[in-house]
Order: structure tokens, then sequence, then C-alpha cells
């Protein structure tokens, strides 16, 4: 639809006693968003379930090139968890995921709860590269001054033609929960507060400003996203992430103002969420999306070549380390996402195996959240290893009593029941059974009920033993030590001890049959096409 038939069709729906009052014509600014969201390290391309060689910022960045190259203004934004994943931020902190987004041209993002896996001091070096605001507005740093001075709650940028911009007010949230789903160690030092609240906080100071559309950059998840959309109809859209949902095509409903708009785009760079808008001055119904939807970055697109040459000369920094084989897996190792969280895998029952046998403890639990990547079938390498588990995780010993256990156990039953892709799901070592389809849980060890008043010798990682994804249960350990060992350090010992490995899933966790389905916003517009690609 061309600019004349757009205004033609706007005249037809806004009510003759509102265009009364507009003295002026109408002027109409248009301008692409991008956003991405949970990219978790991917710098470079990388093999998919499906597809060779997707993601990486060069092919983002080419992309958002070949749309300014058309004449169209894009505003470049993030929702978070740009860090953690892979080998790469293992090596080098965080400070090329930086560096990229500069050079990728982002106008703006929100802290994730990534962000914090290395501590405040890595955060502080890693953002002081940042030429675009970084925006939290739900937490108060106390500790670091780089923080404190460089996380804003909020910020302003204009977008479209620069002779007469559309100011757009960006609001920056981070998990509420997030003391409970990063060490302790990392977030003992700060505030983090409810997102209403620090809406509410910001809100009149925003307004006072005059923007033309408030927009959140949100890392809260699908769910709590959804809330705060019904609960703050001038928020003219919510960019989100954390629950790496890949939302095709995006949610647009109308509002008081014109369209309003919330999507996430999935993970790891896989697919980036473009919505094309036009702005219309002195009418009521200023925002007209005109056309969203996912953009896949597949092989198919082509990459910057700047950021190529320099993810590549990173690769030669490390690859030496990182392609060292340590052994061969028989079978595809199920690490996914999807999968580690909801479901028994065989990768995950690798892992606790390893753990177990280790330590030599009756058994060992891992939360799926901790399993970030599959291994494909073939040489396994150290890399491999180290994109299964990628945080600096301390293996410890707990002694558990059986009505312990089965507290975390229910806990997890509990969190499952709420929504899917619990983190804290519990992939178990072999010996352990938990049954969650019937209506009473059951938890066995070797064929028998766990027993309340028997103690249980329970390897996990520190994160859990400290109460991590609220399962509180795992604090009320009897006794407790570190084995001094990493997560990342144990596997590899075990795979290259095993030699060949071909797991297998053995019913050690029973489900019930529940599909879990997110929600979605009232009265979806059904009538938005998807964007032109170039």
């Amino acid at each position: 639809m061309n600019k004349t038939l757009r205004l033609l069709f706007l005249l037809l729906i806004v009510p003759l006693n509102l265009m009364a009052f507009s003295a002026e014509p109408f002027e109409v600014v248009e301008f692409s968003i991008l956003h991405t969201s949970d990219i978790h390290a991917h710098l470079m391309a990388f093999d998919s379930p499906t597809e060779k060689g997707v993601g990486g910022y060069a092919r983002i960045k080419e992309y958002r090139q070949s749309l300014e190259d058309q004449g169209r203004e894009v505003v470049m934004l993030s929702s978070g968890d740009i860090f953690q994943g892979t080998f790469f931020y293992r090596f080098f902190q965080g400070i090329p995921d930086i560096e990229f987004m500069n050079s990728t041209g982002y106008n703006a993002m929100t802290l994730g709860n990534h962000e914090f896996d290395s501590g405040q001091e890595v955060l502080a070096e890693a953002v002081s590269y940042a030429r675009f605001p970084i925006l939290a507005a739900n937490i108060v740093f106390k500790k670091i001054p780089q923080l404190q001075s460089r996380i804003k709650p909020y910020t302003i940028i204009n977008a479209g033609k620069s002779e007469n911009p559309v100011k757009i007010a960006l609001i920056g949230l981070t998990p509420e929960n997030l003391k409970e789903i990063v060490q302790p160690l990392f977030v003992t030092d700060f505030d983090v507060c409810d997102a209403s609240l620090a809406i509410r906080k910001c809100l009149p100071e925003i307004k006072a400003q005059n923007p033309d559309m408030i927009i959140l950059l949100s890392h809260l998840g699908w769910e709590r996203e959804l809330e705060l959309f019904e609960e703050f109809p001038e928020i003219d859209g919510i960019l989100g992430g954390h629950t790496h949902l890949a939302i095709n095509p995006p949610a647009v409903v109308n509002g008081n103002r014109g369209h309003r708009f919330m999507s996430q785009p999935g993970e790891w760079g896989q697919n980036v969420t473009r919505y094309d808008i036009a702005f219309y001055r002195n009418s009521p119904q200023k925002v007209d999306v005109l056309a969203a939807g996912l953009v896949a970055m597949g092989n198919d697109k082509p990459e910057d070549c700047e950021i190529a040459v320099i993810v590549e000369k990173l690769w030669e920094q490390i690859k030496d380390k990182v392609n060292v084989k340590l052994g061969f897996a028989k079978v595809f190792l199920d690490g996914e996402r999807n999968s580690v969280r909801n479901n028994e895998t065989n990768l995950g029952n690798l892992v606790a195996d390893s753990f177990a046998s280790f330590a030599s403890t009756d058994m060992a639990l891992i939360n799926g959240g901790g399993i970030r990547s599959s291994i494909a079938s073939g040489s396994i390498t150290v890399g491999d290893c180290l994109n299964v588990l990628p945080f600096d995780n301390y293996l410890v010993t707990l002694k558990l009593s059986g009505a312990s256990l089965k507290k975390v156990f229910a806990q997890v039953a509990y969190e499952m029941e709420q929504a899917g892709g619990f983190g804290g799901f519990l992939q178990v070592s072999r010996g352990v059974q938990v049954d969650y389809s019937q209506s009473e849980l059951s938890v066995k060890f070797k064929g028998k009920e766990l027993d309340d008043e028997q103690l249980y010798s329970v390897c996990t990682i520190d994160f859990l033993a400290a109460g991590g994804n609220g399962l509180s249960g795992f604090t009320e350990a009897v006794d407790s030590g570190s084995t001094g060992k990493l997560t990342g350090d144990v596997f590899m010992k075990f795979i290259q001890t095993e030699k060949v490995v071909a797991p297998v899933t053995e019913n050690r966790i029973k489900l019930k049959h529940i599909v879990p389905k997110h929600k979605m916003p009232k009265g979806i517009l059904k009538c938005i096409p998807t964007p032109t690609h170039p």
C-alpha cells in the first residue's frame, strides 16, 4: 500500500469529530525496528539442528545495511542476554559482543540476567565499550560507580528522518527474580524491584518530555511481558526476551493511539524481528504497523565482510584450544532448550552420570537451564563441552534427607505447571526415577521410594546448592562440601575416559502429557502483512 492509499485509508477510519480538531494536514514518518534478544555469545555463524551456517553478527549487520540501502530508516534494539552461551564468552568476557553491537548500529539494549554471570566488574568493563545506552529501570546499583552512572532506567532516541524524527522513549527491564537465577555472589549488593513499580516511577518523567512513542525493552519473559502490556495501555510496544520464544507473526492489536505490538525474536540470532512503522502526526491514530514478522538469518543471507573478518581472527586465537578432540558420540546428544527444560534427554543423563561418577555419590542432579547446547554425532571437542556447560559452576556434594529431596522435586513439579521451559527442571543420574505423571509425586532411588529420614549423598552445582532457580530444598543439606572442580572440566574428563558415548533416555523421568502454550494478547489483528525482504 503506497503512502497516498494509506492516508486515504486513515481518513476513512478516523471519526469525523476527531478530524475536525486537526487544522494541519497529516504528516507521516516511516521507519523500521529490528529487534534481537538472547544471542548468548553466538558471535559467528553456527549450525542449528535444521540448517548449517545461520546467525552471527556479520549477517545481522548486513541485513540492517540492506534496509538502509533501500532508503529505510532503521532502529536497532536488543532485549539482553548478549553474554554467555559459547566459548567466545569464556575467552573474551563479552567485549567483542559489545563491539559488534557498536558496529551493527544498535541504538539501545536492556540488561539480561546472563550479563551478570561473571560478576559486576566484568559487566562494567564490557559496557564501558558500548556506544549505545544500556538500560535497567528496575535495578539500583550500589557497588560499582561505572554501573551506577552508565546503566539508565530509560533513554529517548530518534527514529525516521533527522529533520523531523519520531521521539521514542525506551524503558529497560531485567528479570524481577534476578537474585534467584544468578550466582548469589554476583547479585547480593544491589536492589531489584518490581517491574510495574519501576515503570510507574519512570512514566511521569518520560511523559514530561513528550515522546511520540513509548516502548519497553524487556528481559522479563513472555508471561510477565503480557501482564505489563495489559496493565499499561500507554505503552506502544514491548520487545521482549528471556523465554526465547520466536513469536511469528508478532502480536499487533488496536490501542487508543493506533497499533500496539509485542513479540520475542527467539534465540542466538537465528531470527530478527522486524517492524515497519508509520507514525502519523496530527492524527489521533498515530502508530501504524505496516508490516511485522521474523526474518530468518539463514545462510542465504550475505554477511558483512568487516565483522566476518574480525570474528575469524577471534576464532583463530582460540581454535587450537577448543578443537581438541576428547571422544566420539555415536548419537546426537540432545541439549536443545525445549528438551532439557521439559524432558529427560540423553545428554542430560550423560552429564548427570558424569557428575555422579566423579563424586561417587548416590545421585547427581543438574538443572536443565545449566545445559546450553547439543552435541552432534561424531567427534566431541573441548569446544563442544564448553558450549554444553559454559557456566563457571563448581560441583559440590550435599547430604540431603529424603524429605528435602522430595521438596526439591515438588518445587520443580509446581514450576512446570506454571509454564513450560522451567530452567530448574532437573536432569537426574542413573538410579533415580522421578514420576510427575500421577496425582502424587513419586521419587525413587534404586527402585525404592525416598525415605524421609534417610540421608542421601547428592552431587550438584553450587548454584543449585545455594537455592538457585528458587529450589530452596537444596539449602536444607545437613552437610556440604566443594569438590573444587568446574562442571565443564569434570564432563570433559569423563568424555576422555569413556572415549565413545551413546547415551539413551531410560524413563528416569515420567511426565504428565501437558503441552504448554503461551498466552497471547486479546484482539490480535490478522491483517498485518509480513515485511518484504530485500
